[in-house]
């Protein structure tokens, strides 16, 4: 590296110097050059190439003008430390100290280093000290050593040069650059309460202390560690050090996904000084997004208690539904009475916000619910078509209605005027993802009816989707419909699929079941088999039924390894043994399988993120 270095250094020096005495140089093709400027080239090439003594020959050819170059010193220093003549270049060094070239703090770091190499200790010692009586004479200087002798790999002495010039200069501040050396010495306690007593001096540094905590608490903290940040402040908190040292303890607790630990603090905080509540209601979406949702709804609850006079008040009440929401999805409430009480919260809010943006999306949410929860489609119906015939909602309110009235009567049986929906939506915002998603509903509702070459058409456009997710899905719908309609001209095990798969999204999973047990039957050895498995296991896991599923995605991996599904399967079966079964090495297997079998995968990077956090790597996001 050391060389590499150079090599750039002395090209830009060697342009310089034929600049400078107004000679030319041509690098694309031989050209007449002077005896300076060819010494020059060849001790670069000569030290590309280790022959360093030849390169040593041709240094001491160049004039003695340009010998005060940096990058010609570079290069002599490295032709000596390379052929371990230790003496010549502590000559060389002390040479250039010697003619006052400058630059004396990466002189005496040099010499360090050789005196260091060659074991002379007694030497490297008196030289340091000679360092340190120079900075106290010259506390300026303090900086300009310490980095000298960081760059050369001396962390330990750059602090002590820091430390002389502070004694001498109360009022400099080598904070940053004493904390960053903690940190290279390994010293995380030390590289902590500097960073504590940097934003205590001056609160300004605060979001670059932020930076620098939340790199080193996610690659260098031990649980020790953390604790000893979070007793530090917690003490500075109490002696009343200022406010910014409660948002570095909320930060902290934060990075840890503490979220709990960051609440008490904030409420603790608010209470002393009320606050707007911003901090608090970022805290519950930052809860609800690593879903903490009992957490989250109680952040929101905080602010919804707090009035309508703070100004997060109306989305803490939205944030409180979505939680609310989530939670019972996520305890797998079947039961009517959960949902019914849900949507009465969804009318009670939108009767609050009655006028307000929040409205249409809220509308379109309890609809959801009312229709897929509840089994009140008629009544999610209505919601719907009141929702799109008001002025007051925006076009892309209307449409992301149109699209959720759409599913509705998809789920009906409605398949054509579910259809015409989705088109709407979609001519109203063709190029945005509301429009791509629209067009994909579209195009699975044609295929639910059985137009499967108009619906291919459709997947075969949105494969460029830009949303991934659409686009993966899009690929995939088109390569079930390319595959099966070529190998079954009469299309039935298509439509016997699309059908099943219809009745699932319907919620009528038993009858989903026994149609694709009927298809393994009717069609054996059909490509179409490997889908088949695969919606099984999907409804299989909507029932709860995991070992079941289990078995349907294992049955898929070993019998068709190099189909499309394949992939997917593993990452599902995956998903399962990790999350409900509890079977982490086999989880851990499969996701390593994924990437370095399938490193083309859609899941590849999901897969290797999990098997990493399962391993207990420092994973950055």
């Amino acid at each position: 590296m050391r060389g590499f270095l150079v090599s750039i250094f002395f090209t830009i020096q060697l342009l310089a110097v034929s600049m400078a005495y107004g000679q030319g140089v041509n690098v694309g093709g031989p050209a007449k050059e002077s005896p300076m400027l060819k010494n020059l080239r060849l001790a670069q090439e000569y030290y590309g190439r280790e022959e360093y003594e030849k390169a040593l020959k041709y240094l001491d050819e160049v004039p003695d003008e340009i010998k005060s170059m940096g990058a010609i010193y570079e290069l002599k220093l490295g032709c000596y430390l390379e052929l371990l003549q230790y003496d010549e270049a502590e000559k060389l060094v002390k040479s250039y100290v010697k003619k006052g070239h400058g630059n004396n703090a990466n002189y005496q770091a040099d010499l360090l280093m050789i005196y260091q190499k060659q074991q002379k200790q007694s030497k490297a010692d008196k030289l340091v000290e000679e360092v340190l009586e120079e900075v106290e004479e010259r506390p300026a200087m303090a900086h300009s050593y310490a980095n000298a002798f960081q760059k050369k790999g001396y962390p330990q002495i750059a602090l002590a040069v820091y430390e002389a010039g502070e004694r001498q200069m109360p009022n400099a501040n080598y904070d940053y650059q004493k904390a960053l050396l903690y940190g290279e010495l390994g010293d995380i306690k030390k590289m902590y309460g500097m960073y504590v007593e940097m934003v205590e001096r001056t609160p300004n540094y605060l979001s670059t202390v932020k930076q620098l905590l939340g790199r080193a608490l996610r690659e260098e903290t031990t649980a020790e560690n953390s604790e000893y940040l979070k007793t530090l402040l917690i003490q500075k908190i109490q002696d009343g050090a200022p406010e910014t040292m409660n948002e570095l303890l909320i930060f902290v607790f934060i990075q840890e996904k503490n979220f709990s630990g960051a609440f008490l603090q904030l409420k603790a905080l608010d209470r002393r000084t009320p606050t707007n509540k911003a901090g608090i209601y970022s805290l519950g979406n930052v809860a609800l997004n690593n879903e903490e949702y009992s957490l989250a709804i109680r952040i929101f609850d905080y602010v919804i208690k707090a009035g309508d006079k703070y100004p997060f008040y109306e989305q803490a009440l939205t944030g409180k539904l979505k939680a609310q929401s989530l939670k019972l999805e996520e305890d797998g409430v079947t039961e009517i009475a959960g949902w019914k009480e849900l949507q009465k919260e969804y009318f009670k809010t939108i009767e609050t916000l009655k006028g307000l943006p929040d409205v249409g999306p809220l509308t379109i949410d309890m609809a959801h619910l009312t229709a897929f929860k509840l089994n009140e489609t008629d009544t999610a119906a209505g919601m719907l078509r009141k929702l799109i015939s008001t002025g007051f909602i925006s076009k892309e309110d209307i449409a992301r209605a149109k699209i959720e009235l759409g599913d509705i009567l998809l789920y009906n049986g409605d398949r054509w005027e579910a259809i015409l929906l989705y088109g709407q939506a979609e001519k109203a915002f063709e190029q945005s993802p509301i429009g791509q998603e629209a067009k994909f509903k579209r195009a699975k509702a044609a295929y639910y009816v059985g137009d499967f070459l108009w619906a291919q058409g459709i997947f075969d456009a949105l494969k460029a989707s830009t949303s991934k997710l659409i686009a993966n899905d899009a690929m995939r719908y088109s390569l079930l419909i390319n595959d099966n309609i070529a190998l079954d001209t009469n299309m039935e095990a298509m439509q016997m699929y699309a059908k099943a798969d219809l009745m699932n999204y319907q919620g009528k999973r038993d009858s989903a079941l026994r149609l694709l047990d009927m298809m393994e039957i009717a069609f054996p050895g059909h490509g179409i088999q490997d889908e088949v498995l695969f919606l099984k296991a999907q409804i299989l896991v909507d029932q709860k039924k995991y070992d079941e599923a289990a078995s349907a995605y294992q049955q898929l991996v070993d019998l068709y390894a190099k189909d499309i599904l394949a992939d997917d399967a593993m990452y599902a079966l995956a998903d399962l043994y990790f999350e409900k079964l509890n079977k982490r090495t086999e989880a851990m297997n499969l996701y390593q399988k994924i990437f370095t079998d399938h490193p083309d995968s859609f899941f590849a990077p999901d897969a290797r993120k999990k098997y990493r956090e399962m391993r207990g790597d420092a994973v950055i996001n």
